[in-house]
């Protein structure tokens, strides 16, 4: 019978201790963290399985924060229809500077008001009417939006994220709304508000950063 040196029996109990655990913490943490922990395991071998998930747990923070991306604001105005202040409007980038063409933008709305789903879709196609959106594309945007825009009630907010002209998704209080949008939807829905030909020029000037709204 071979008996294994000593020097070998503790150098093959440190593997095996090490080894369990890694099993032990990588059953407690996430599947992204499990992928880092691979990599720390070969830069770091000398590493406890302690020292990993923690290092793991603060890689994947850091790896979080950096995707989530801060907009800044651009301006921000009043919707008025007569005595009634029907929603404030944001518009928002990552740097605060608005130009046509450039990305990511964010228009965030917070509304003042109880307003049902099909009002708004109605006050929507009322507007893509008003600055010339063809008609195919209003049957298209219409069924897109009535598909997911809820009813509002005072303190709701609606948010469209454009991250490209061809990759748009609505928010509903923070929370994503069903699948992203159809290619082109978002030029023409922010035009309601930031073309030249919007029906509203002084909210357009505030969105802009031109006017000042103390809202």
């Amino acid at each position: 019978m071979d008996v294994q040196p000593a020097s070998s029996r503790l150098c093959f109990d440190y593997v095996k201790t090490t080894l369990y655990g890694l099993t032990a913490a990588l059953a407690l943490i996430s599947t992204a963290e499990a992928k880092i922990v691979q990599e720390l395991t070969e830069q770091l071998p000398q590493a406890n399985s302690s020292t990993i998930k923690l290092a793991a747990q603060s890689t994947t923070t850091y790896s979080s924060e950096r995707k989530a991306p801060v907009f800044k604001e651009v301006g921000r105005g009043e919707m008025q229809w007569w005595w009634f202040s029907l929603y404030r409007a944001r518009l928002l980038t990552l740097d605060g500077d608005y130009s046509s063409g450039e990305y990511p933008v964010m228009l965030d709305i917070e509304y003042y008001q109880d307003i049902p789903s099909d009002r708004l879709v109605e006050a929507t196609l009322d507007q893509w009417q008003h600055i010339g959106v063809s008609e195919q594309d209003q049957q298209q945007w219409l069924s897109a939006i009535s598909a997911v825009w809820p009813d509002v009630t005072e303190g709701d907010s609606l948010s469209l994220k454009v991250i490209s002209p061809d990759s748009s998704q609505f928010y509903f209080n923070g929370e994503p709304l069903a699948e992203p949008l159809p290619k082109g939807f978002s030029n023409d829905f922010l035009a309601i508000w930031l073309s030249e030909q919007t029906s509203r020029p002084e909210l357009r000037k505030q969105l802009l950063g031109e006017l000042a709204c103390d809202c």
